[in-house]
Parts: structure tokens; C-alpha cells; sequence
């Protein structure tokens, strides 16, 4: 095995832990805090702990809808983080890449968790037309049927803006003619 293979599979490792790190601690712990911060007025966690379970599908669909968006931010920061790896980069620009990944991570995040909330409000206001209260079903109610079929509309609606997700967040991703990683100055 050659040496830039070597550092191929390091930095591959290295990204996977960057990943972990990312993923099981500040993103979805964020997307939770946002969840509860854009409905604070209801107590979700008052309402899972008195058994509600369509609250705890509501929630706990939103955070997965959230993080298969949020999923894009870490790819886009392995692929940089590989790049530190296999690539020989002056000090200066190894400062800028990490700065410009991080501000990446914070608008894909950003992005993510909008546009799940926003989509979610929208689709509850537009069934609001047919005199269906989404939010009162599964929060007052808690009728499991009502936050099922809100689970699996959200979900749809991720899937739908996921490609566009997946898309933006490559296009952040600085690629060199040759196809690697070239520095952004």
C-alpha cells in the first residue's frame, strides 16, 4: 500500500469520526432545541412523558425529516476534511477550508431545519382548508392515526427537497478540474 493511499483511508477514518462526532451530538441535539424553540408553546416533552405518542412521532419524525437534509452538511465537511488529507495545502488555505466547511455545515443546517418547519406549517395550514387541525389531533387528541399520516407527508416532502438539498450541498464542495478538492481563494 502506497503512502497516498494510506492517507486516503486516514482520512477517511478521520472524516467517519468527524461525522459521528457531528451527527449524534450538536446537529440533532440542535434540531431537537430548534424543534422545541419553534414550539414553545406547546411541552412536548410534558406530553411524551404522559404518554402521548403522537407528539412523540410529530417530534421524532421532524428530527429524522431534519436529518436526512442535515446528512448533506456533514458529507460536504468529509470531503473537505479528506481533502486536508490528500492534498498539499499551505497553512493559510488549510485556515480558509476549515472556516469556509464550517460555514457550509451552518447553512445546510440552517437550511434543513427551515425547511422541514416551514413545509410542516404550510401542510398544516393548507389542511386547515378541509377542516382537518393537524397540530390539535396529535397534540390535544393524540390521535396516533392523524400524526402517522403527518409523519409520512413530511417525510414525502423530505424526500422531495432532498435532491435539491444534495445538489446545494455539492455545489459548495470546491472541485478542481481534475475532479479533486482545490483550494477556494
Amino acid at each position: 500500500m502506497d503512502d497516498s493511499n494510506f492517507l486516503s483511508i486516514v482520512a477517511g477514518l478521520v472524516a467517519y469520526c468527524f461525522a459521528i462526532l457531528l451527527g449524534t451530538g450538536p446537529l440533532v441535539f440542535l434540531a431537537y432545541s430548534l424543534d422545541k424553540w419553534l414550539t414553545k408553546n406547546v411541552d412536548e416533552d410534558k406530553l411524551m412523558s404522559q404518554d402521548n405518542r403522537s407528539v412523540a412521532i410529530e417530534l421524532g419524525t421532524t428530527i429524522l425529516c431534519q436529518a436526512i437534509l442535515i446528512r448533506h452538511a456533514v458529507y460536504a465537511f468529509m470531503a473537505i476534511i479528506r481533502s486536508l488529507f490528500v492534498e498539499e495545502l499551505p497553512g493559510g488555505e488549510i485556515f480558509w477550508l476549515l472556516a469556509r466547511s464550517v460555514m457550509f455545515i451552518l447553512i445546510i443546517i440552517g437550511l434543513a431545519l427551515g425547511s422541514v418547519h416551514i413545509a410542516g406549517t404550510l401542510f398544516k395550514k393548507c389542511m386547515k382548508k378541509f377542516n382537518v387541525d393537524i397540530d390539535e389531533g396529535i397534540r390535544s387528541k393524540n390521535n396516533i392515526a392523524m400524526a402517522i399520516f403527518y409523519a409520512l407527508v413530511l417525510l414525502a416532502i423530505t424526500l422531495v427537497l432532498n435532491e435539491g438539498m444534495e445538489d446545494f450541498s455539492r455545489s459548495l464542495i470546491p472541485y478542481g478540474r481534475g475532479g479533486g478538492l482545490v483550494s477556494l481563494e
